[in-house]
């Protein structure tokens, strides 16, 4: 069975939706209200949320805390638990 990438487009739209931005253009999206980092790979399709270390380092050095395999599971993840 083939894994399905998620689509990077679609979850920049997302979360550009949701406020979220990437200041540096590099797939980091950042919230001003929220203590995490979402991690988006352009190229392999990979979603990750990161725990937003102290600092300028958007993601680099914080904890993984969840991987998304869809758009589907990171929307849902938001809403359960950003809920906006």
């Amino acid at each position: 069975m083939e894994l399905i990438k998620v689509d990077s487009r679609q979850v920049r739209e997302f979360l550009i939706s949701k406020h979220w931005l990437d200041h540096d253009h590099d797939w980091r999206f950042i919230h001003p209200h929220h203590p995490y980092v979402i991690l988006a790979s352009g190229e392999d399709g990979q979603v990750t949320l990161r725990e937003h270390a102290e600092g300028l380092d958007n993601g680099q050095n914080g904890e993984e805390i969840f991987s998304f395999l869809s758009l589907d599971e990171l929307q849902e993840w938001y809403e359960n638990n950003i809920g906006e």
